[in-house]
């Protein structure tokens, strides 16, 4: 309508170029602290999703692409830099454990809340906050997480995967209704 300026879909690099220039300009990138990710190895990835989908996804990378499901198309590569997300989400979870940081914003991609164990959904390839919450059970001994989700979409992979377990409590801020469209009613409570 001439009203709204043109962007790209909303899952891609641009977007968070886009907010990292934001950043930027305002100043508040230079009041932060930078935190190096790193590739999250194949094991890490797999305390959270399922061996034969992992191998799925680096096989689909390798030969050129494909889909996760749940419409999640990628392309060649999109595995290393998957990995390179969820490692992402590790080193600033490690960030706040180790007294680095008091709190951290990973601005990664691709996203991962809509993602489960045995399947992409949503353009997330893995689980990125799930593999860190496993991280930080297996490798830094933690018990009890909260994980608070404020996105316009429902986190409907790290909901599913948390669902009756009482070590965990997760939180989605959501649009209703607005994707997935069956999920994320205030009804929904956990077991």
């Amino acid at each position: 309508s001439g009203w709204v300026q043109p962007s790209t879909p909303p899952e891609g690099p641009e977007s968070k170029r886009r907010i990292r220039n934001l950043l930027d300009a305002t100043g508040l990138l230079a009041q932060l602290t930078a935190i190096a990710p790193r590739a999250a190895s194949r094991a890490e990835i797999e305390r959270f999703h399922l061996p034969e989908y992992v191998a799925k996804i680096v096989a689909m990378s390798a030969a050129g692409g494909g889909d996760a499901g749940g419409f999640t198309p990628f392309r060649a590569g999109a595995y290393e830099i998957a990995a390179l997300s969820a490692g992402g989400v590790i080193a600033a979870v490690d960030a706040v454990l180790d007294g680095t940081v008091s709190n951290a914003y990973a601005l990664v991609r691709p996203p991962g809340h809509h993602a489960s164990p045995a399947t992409g959904d949503g353009f997330c390839l893995f689980n990125n906050i799930g593999i860190a919450v496993h991280h930080a059970r297996a490798a830094r001994g933690l018990r009890r997480i909260a994980i608070v989700d404020w996105d316009v979409h429902h986190g409907n992979g790290t909901q599913a995967i948390y669902w009756n377990r009482a070590d965990t409590l997760t939180i989605s801020v959501h649009q209703n209704a607005c994707y997935p469209t069956h999920s994320g009613t205030v009804a929904e409570r956990g077991e």
